[in-house]
């Protein structure tokens, strides 16, 4: 067991740590005295110091033991837990395979089950949190994006629910919710490809511009962090004010 940890250090695990919102969010964790245990499907986790990392499938129920477990054994106790893994596919209705279908909605959503489950015995003994990484597209409908707004959708009252169950225990379950992120997994090609389009969506937000990892890290730190200590069940949303409006004037038309 680390002596870092005996002397008071608090610990997080992060899901999808391999790049983009999740990478950010373990650094930014670490750079505040947490200790970290990354895990991503790909072996791509850059390990910091005091980090560890964990190649890991959280779709599987034993994955996520093996995760708490780590955190656990090497740490002594979990304190955060941010689940951040996460898919989509861009298609219509007709389109999407089910077999599409049923994957975004195991990354999505059971692999956040199988997280809690697997953590919450842990975070009732240090009364600690959990952020999940939702979505607008959870809050609203997009088209082409169906699969992907659904299982957000079902994220996003997973954490309500989850959270009025566990408030008696102290242990507290917010969701942040972003809006257009570049550089991520799900971003960063339209960027390379379509510089003209990535341009126009940045337009497009009343901030006029995308936001970064590193602005929606800010937002799970805060969420697990005792300056939240009063709020559970609630969405961070960390998307320049597009869920501001009602969406049927653009920005410049307030201009």
């Amino acid at each position: 067991m680390s002596t870092e940890t005996e002397a008071g250090r608090k610990v997080a695990v992060v899901t999808g740590a391999a790049s983009g919102i999740g990478a950010a969010t373990a650094r930014l964790l670490a750079k505040n005295g947490y200790a970290v245990v990354a895990t991503d499907i790909s072996p791509a986790v850059h390990e910091l110091e005091r980090m560890t990392t964990l190649v890991l499938d959280l779709t599987d129920e034993s994955a996520n033991a093996r995760l708490v477990a780590e955190a656990e054994q090497t740490y002594g106790r979990l304190d955060a837990v941010v689940l951040n893994a996460g898919t989509a596919a861009f298609s219509g209705i007709e389109e999407t395979s089910i077999a599409e279908y049923d994957r975004i909605m195991a990354i999505n959503v059971r692999a956040l089950v199988l997280g809690m489950q697997a953590a919450v015995p842990l975070l009732r003994r240090t009364r600690g949190a959990i952020s999940v990484t939702c979505s607008i597209d959870g809050l609203l409908g997009k088209p082409k994006l169906w699969a992907y707004a659904a299982s957000k959708a079902a994220a996003v009252n997973l954490v309500r629910s989850v959270a009025l169950e566990l408030a008696s225990d102290g242990v507290r379950v917010n969701g942040v919710c972003p809006g257009p992120i570049a550089q991520t997994g799900m971003t960063a090609h339209i960027e390379r490809d379509a510089p003209d389009r990535f341009a126009a969506m940045g337009g497009q937000v009343p901030l006029q511009r995308w936001g970064t990892a590193d602005e929606v890290a800010a937002a799970h730190l805060f969420a697990v962090s005792p300056r939240s200590a009063f709020m559970t069940g609630a969405m961070i949303t960390v998307d320049g004010g597009v869920t501001a409006g009602t969406g049927v004037c653009s920005p410049n038309d307030a201009q």
